[in-house]
This record gives structure tokens, sequence and C-alpha cells, in this order.
């Protein structure tokens, strides 16, 4: 079978809100995921890729007689019903392969601290979800991941080489050589809201259609509501992207979370400069340190442990955010378990341009030292291309936690608050196996996919630009402590920020502001100028 040629709109989008986010989503939330932060959000649901690996003549040769157990680490919180949908991913892959997947979740607010020591103590496992924001350059350049050759991924993913966006090879190098095996479908992580339209209602408020309106909605959630928190404030981690990016210029872009550095992604020569020094980004965090005095979230978020997603989808709080894969899904789940909640989905930013997420802003990478790589390539590819593995791990088991509606859509049924569809870490073998949420949701998240791609994506030599920071550790480093030591209470509304800001930026400063600023300035002129030979 021949790669696939396909028309990419490729980037980076990893939108954030200071050093707060590097992306996400989805994560979950942010990342994720918020997912997806991903916390992690796709959109085309075609399903012409094939429904079953067709092994490569080398691949059906491979010996699999002993049974091997494989460690696999994902990110976000582990769903309820986890244990249960793997125990049917590993009879397939016990008969298919002659192995199994033994699962481990790092949650959204453990992940910037433990994911690193699991490769600098060399923990064991075999693989790991990984992406542009959820620290695949620093790893691969630490040879923490598998080399993956030609070679490799030929005879144990044939059918990943097979089908794979070419692009996403090329985005995946570092230094000429591929660590990650990314994902291979269309997604754009710009945020959106989500917000309860009974309450909406009753307070008669507009719907909504810019950022002032959200600020407006949850002030005076705030005020007359009690017993529920409005909204909770700006995300806590280096990576979070969360809430905070309801509140982001789109169209300037971060280099790196841990500096305030930012350039304007429609510049042909985009220059940086620090946001903290930009009226326009002033004005917002103003906002922010308003709504804190409004009691839009509560006085001890920056500590709390809450997971605000869980939260609103319990009704306990009034706003959420997220990208549009995971607010359409949580629409669907809200709506279907308490309908009268009226769950609304909006785009703050309507007219502003955004990139395309880049294909490694999802992926999986096989630990360095892992004593069964091959097998766990064999495991991804299957994970990738099989259906009913795909299906599994995305979406749950049929008949529990989803229905198939045709070829490529799906229906969330009421057990899907053990395993959320979608919601627990598929994202790093995303293929165009994905189907589309069926229903109102579903029509949603396809209406917004098809607005970005005709009126809003657009692209720029810097998409899949990936800082190189050897040079520059020490002082991202410090950075990053000065931004959670001073900046992020600034954030949270704990400090005022005409008091606080002129000491970040002093802090930052002392801390090496101006040498990273000149390093990233000179790999973003280069990166240009290459591009434009």
């Amino acid at each position: 079978m021949s790669k696939k040629k396909k028309a990419w709109l490729g980037t980076s989008t990893v939108l954030a809100f200071s050093m707060l986010a590097s992306a996400c989503s989805g994560g979950n939330g942010n990342n994720a995921a918020s997912g997806s932060p991903s916390a992690s959000a796709t959109a085309t649901s075609s399903a012409s890729a094939s429904a079953s690996p067709t092994a490569s003549a080398s691949a059906s040769a491979i010996d699999t007689s002993e049974h091997v157990k494989l460690k696999m680490v994902l990110v976000g919180p582990k769903a309820p019903d986890t244990d249960e949908v793997y125990a049917e991913v590993n009879k397939i892959l016990t008969e298919k392969i002659n192995a199994e997947l033994e699962v481990r979740f790092l949650d959204w607010g453990e992940m910037n601290q433990k994911y690193p020591l699991l490769f600098a103590a060399n923990e064991d496992f075999d693989m790991a979800f990984t992406s542009s924001w959820a620290f695949y350059n620093p790893t691969a350049r630490k040879d923490g991941f598998l080399e993956l050759t030609e070679d490799l991924l030929k005879t144990y993913a044939p059918n990943t080489w097979a089908n794979q966006d070419p692009v996403g090879w090329d985005q995946a190098k570092i230094d000429g050589k591929i660590y990650m095996v990314p994902q291979d479908a269309f997604e754009s992580g710009s945020a959106v809201a989500m917000v309860r339209g009974d309450l909406r209602e009753k307070y008669n408020i507009p719907e909504l259609k810019t950022q002032a309106d959200f600020v407006n909605y949850v002030k005076t959630i705030a005020k007359n509501e009690k017993g529920i928190v409005a909204y909770n404030g700006p995300p806590t981690t280096l990576n979070g992207s969360g809430s905070a990016l309801l509140f982001l210029d789109l169209e300037k872009r971060w280099v790196h979370g841990s500096a305030p550095l930012v350039y304007d992604m429609n510049s042909e020569s985009p220059q940086l400069i620090n946001y903290l020094e930009d009226p326009a980004s002033l004005a917002k965090i103003d906002t922010m340190y308003d709504m804190a005095q409004a009691g839009v979230w509560p006085k001890d978020a920056i500590v709390a442990k809450t997971d605000w997603h869980a939260a609103f989808k319990e009704g306990k709080m009034a706003a959420d955010a997220g990208n549009i894969l995971t607010a359409s899904a949580t629409m669907e789940a809200m709506n279907l378990a308490h309908p009268e909640w009226k769950v609304e989905v909006y785009d703050l930013s309507p007219d502003a341009k955004r990139f395309q997420d880049p294909l490694i802003n999802n992926g999986v990478g096989i630990h360095a030292t892992s004593k069964h790589p091959e097998r766990a390539l064999m495991a991804l590819d299957l994970l990738r291309y099989d259906r009913e593995l795909f299906e599994l791990t995305t979406y749950g088991i049929k008949g529990k936690h989803w229905e198939p509606v045709g070829e490529d859509r799906y229906k969330v049924l009421p057990g899907s608050t053990g395993y959320t569809p979608d919601g627990v870490c598929p994202w790093g073998w995303r293929t165009e196996l994905v189907r589309t949420l069926d229903g109102p949701a579903g029509d949603l998240l396809q209406s917004f996919y098809k607005k970005w791609k005709e009126n809003n994506i657009i692209h720029s030599p810097l998409e899949t630009f990936a800082l190189d920071d050897a040079n520059i550790k020490n002082e991202l480093a410090a950075l990053a402590n000065v931004q959670k030591t001073y900046l992020l209470p600034i954030y949270f509304g704990l400090v005022k920020p005409s008091e606080g800001i002129p000491e970040v930026i002093e802090k930052m400063k002392q801390a090496g502001l101006d040498k990273v600023q000149a390093e990233m300035q000179k790999q973003l002129d280069a990166y240009v100028a290459s591009h434009k030979a």
C-alpha cells in the first residue's frame, strides 16, 4: 500500500495564556483534555483507513510465541471502567500478537512533575503518550525515546508506515531522526467555552459572542447563584491550557510556555515581544483580577485539587472550557443526563485566525529501554488501524458506553460516565477511523471545524517550529519558577496586576529573559529563512 498524499493544513496550536499553556488541551485539558489536554481534539470522521491491519511479509514471520505484558503510560484521569475496557482490548491483542497492555495514567495535576521522572529514573515501561505539548522534544533529545527507523516501522508497524501522512514524520524529526508515531487526523485545539444555557436564560443574558460576554455570564452567576462555582479560573500547571485560553489573543503565539514572549502569527518576519509589556495583554490580566474579586472562582483555586471538568459535568460549576471535540462530547453527555441544563458551546474569538494542530500534537513514543520495543510497535499499529481495538480504546464498550450510528458516527450511552468516549487518552493513536458524535453535539463539532477550515485556519513557516532549548535550559527553568512564584498569583487575583507585574518583569530579567529572547529570535529568524529558500 502506498503512502497517502494528503493536503495538510498543518501547524502548531500550542495555544496558551502565558506560561500556563504550551498547549493543550487537551489535554485536557487542558489540556486536555482536557483533554486535551489535551487534554486533545480531532475532527474528520472519514473511515477510509483499513478496518483491520494487513501485515507485511516480514511482519507475518515475526516470532510472537512468548506472551508479553506491555506497559503503557497515558495522561489524564483514569476512568472508572478503564480496567474493564482494557480487559477486552487484551483479549484481542493476545489473539493477534500474544501481548497485553498494562496502562498507567498520570493525572493532569501530576503530569508535569512525574512524566520527566519516568525517564530520568529509567522506570520499566514500553511506551508513552507524547506530543508537542507533552515533553516530546526534551524527552527525545535526552534519549528517552527509541529512534524509529524506516526498517523498524515497515517491519513492525506496516499499516502505520503505509498510511501515515508524510508530513507527520517530518514534524516528528529531531535532528533528522524520528522518535514518535504521530496521530493522523485533523485537529484544531482552539479552546471554546461551555456554559449552562438554563442559567444564562434565567438571568436574561444574551447568547455569548465575545470574551466580554463570557465574563458577564460568570460574574452574574457568581453574584446570584450560591452553592455553585461560576468558573475555575486559570490552570495551575505550566502545560495547562484550559480556561485561560478564553482570554488569549489567538493571533499571538508563544514559543515556550516558560517565557512570556509572543509573536504575531500573521507576520512574515515575526518579532518577539514581551506580552507583560503589551497593553492589550495587561488589560486581559486586569479582567481576570476583576473576575477573582467578583468571586468567580474560589479563593483557594490556585491550590485546589478539584477536577473542574468533572465539577462542570456534575452541575457544580457553571462554565468550563476545552477543545471543540471535548466540548461536544461533554455537551452530549450532560444533555443526556440533565437536558434541563441546556449546555451551550461558544467560540469567543470567532474572527481570530488560528493554526491547525501539528500531527505531533498527539502521538506515542517507545521507551528507549523498552524490553519489547518491536511488540510495542505491533500493538500500536493495531490500536491505530484495527477497527475493533481503535473503537474499544477510543469509545469504550459497545452497547455500554457508546453505540455506532452508521459507518462514521456514534452515540453516547448513559454508561459513558464510566468511560467517556474519546476522553480516556486514546489521542496518541488517532487516525481516520475516528467517528463523529451523532446528533446536535456532533453537528456542532462539524460546523465549528467547517467554519474554521474555511475562514480561520492560516499557514505560516512557523507552523511546525520547535524550539531547541539546549543553550537556554537553565534560564527557562528559572523563568518557569518566576512565573509560578510571582505571576500565577496575579492570574488568580491574589495580587493586583499593576502592583505585581513590574516585579515579575524585573525577576524575569534577573532570570535571563534577555538571553532567552535573543536565542528564540535567532532560531525563529533562521527557521523562517530556511523555509523561504
